[in-house]
């Protein structure tokens, strides 16, 4: 198997930010920091653990965020699919999909699927609108309300619990008892995704049927020109790109450095998930499956077909492969989504899918979404740049000199091609260059192949 080989790119301090907004909703010129290497070849091993660092794809281009730098801070997020629960808005999504498929009528009021913005406690990041002092000062009255002993403020879900103890009183009965009697027949109720697609009858109005493709397949080229142009028409309407070609398209969601692997009766790589409506293609997810996780990379859609909340729906048809996938080989059990931005409405959404866990920037552990969302709600760094594990030690980096390189046409280690070419040993910024992404990869991608123009004349 050709081994994973990665060109070094470098940091890039300079482009633009996709997720910060005016209150027009017009993209800023924030400062996105990240760095970046070029994917030659990759094995799903070493991908898998590539996203276990934060990083994340981009065609062949690898990258990622300098979250302390950076002005909207980018945490890779999972789901351990195995303990999935639909929460009633994703349910809704599901039950209004069947309806529309089976009667043709579209729903009266889909579901929200973006969040509101987050008021973040930006100390010494300049002064606020006037908009957030307002929203600042409700905050405190409301809060001011709620701690004040002489008029307390009881929430709904409080007044609720003191309701059903004093019920439980009355009846001579153990609230804690109730409860979990409660919770087993909640979870014997439990609703599936299975259970919805299992819904669908040969009667209904519409068919929508769900299939993954590999990449570059046969089958995958059948709908190039239809994919294409369903992107271009979510890019024109939902983003505004005026500029959309088939060479970006193709280099952005249909190049993929993996290599495919078959693995315990399942086939890992790059694929496409199509999403068809009565045999038209409505919705298409970019997607690696490896060894450990079914990795969502992007996705894109009719937006004629927004009322069916596609970005909740597929989504969830995601999780429900990622099940399939489980079924057959045990090790693949998580959901990875990307990045969750905390300051981004839009990407909010994807701490919706419980229970999550975030990934963090600086020991590498996985920790639950809810207690890295009290972290990031006090953050005081200017950015809300938050350390979920504070004190936890980083993993030791690779030691350098070991390192595997092509240099002059061949594989060697660094040491090795450092004592050939002297002039690159004396290059200080090239060799601050390779620590810097060592410590950036982490030591599991010992076997990697690295190219510097450095090391090659």
């Amino acid at each position: 198997m050709n081994p994973t080989f990665l060109e070094f790119i470098g940091a890039n301090q300079r482009s633009s930010c996709g997720y910060c907004k005016n209150d027009r909703g017009e993209r800023t010129p924030a400062r996105s920091a990240k760095s970046g290497a070029w994917a030659h070849s990759m094995t799903v091993n070493d991908y898998s653990g590539l996203l276990d660092v934060g990083w994340r794809r981009s065609g062949r281009y690898l990258y990622k965020p300098d979250n302390r730098v950076t002005c909207c801070p980018q945490y890779t997020i999972r789901l351990d699919v195995t303990k999935f629960k639909m929460s009633r808005s994703q349910k809704r999504a599901m039950r209004q999909m069947n309806e529309f498929l089976a009667t043709g009528k579209r729903p009266v009021c889909g579901i929200k699927e973006e969040d509101a913005p987050v008021e973040m406690n930006l100390k010494g990041s300049g002064s606020q609108s006037e908009q957030s002092k307002k929203n600042l000062k409700s905050h405190e009255v409301s809060t001011k309300k709620m701690k004040d002993a002489d008029r307390p403020v009881l929430t709904k879900k409080e007044i609720r619990n003191k309701k059903f103890e004093e019920k439980c009183r009355q009846k001579n009965l153990d609230p804690d008892v109730v409860r979990t009697e409660r919770r087993q027949k909640d979870a014997a109720r439990q609703r599936t995704i299975q259970s919805y697609i299992d819904e669908a009858r040969p009667d209904w109005k519409h068919k929508l049927e769900v299939k993954l493709v590999s990449l570059g397949g046969d089958e995958f080229g059948t709908r190039d020109n239809e994919s294409f142009e369903l992107y271009k028409n979510y890019q024109h309407t939902i983003h505004k790109d005026e500029d959309c070609r088939l060479a970006g398209f193709r280099r952005f969601l249909c190049d993929s450095p993996l290599k495919k692997e078959q693995r315990g009766g399942i086939e890992l790589g790059s694929f496409h998930l199509w999403f068809l409506l009565d045999d038209k293609l409505i919705a298409v997810c970019v997607v690696d499956i490896l060894p450990k996780c079914f990795s969502a990379k992007y996705m894109y859609y009719n937006p004629e077909y927004s009322f069916l909340s596609l970005g909740t729906y597929t989504a969830l048809r995601e999780i429900e492969q990622t099940q399939r996938l489980h079924a057959i080989y045990s090790n693949l059990k998580y959901y990875y989504m990307g990045y969750y931005i905390h300051s981004c409405p839009k990407m909010r959404y994807k701490a919706k899918f419980r229970p999550s866990d975030l990934l963090c920037d600086q020991s590498f552990r996985w920790v639950d979404f809810n207690s890295c969302r009290d972290l990031l709600d006090g953050s005081t760094c200017s950015n809300g740049f938050s350390e979920f594990c504070p004190g936890a030690p980083r993993p030791a980096s690779p030691v350098v000199d070991t390192l595997l390189v092509f240099s002059n046409g061949s594989i060697t280690t660094l040491s090795d091609a450092l004592t050939e070419i002297p002039e690159a040993a004396e290059n200080e910024q090239f060799l601050a260059n390779v620590r810097d992404l060592a410590h950036l990869v982490g030591p599991d991608l010992s076997r990697v192949v690295y190219y510097f123009n450095e090391l090659n004349s």
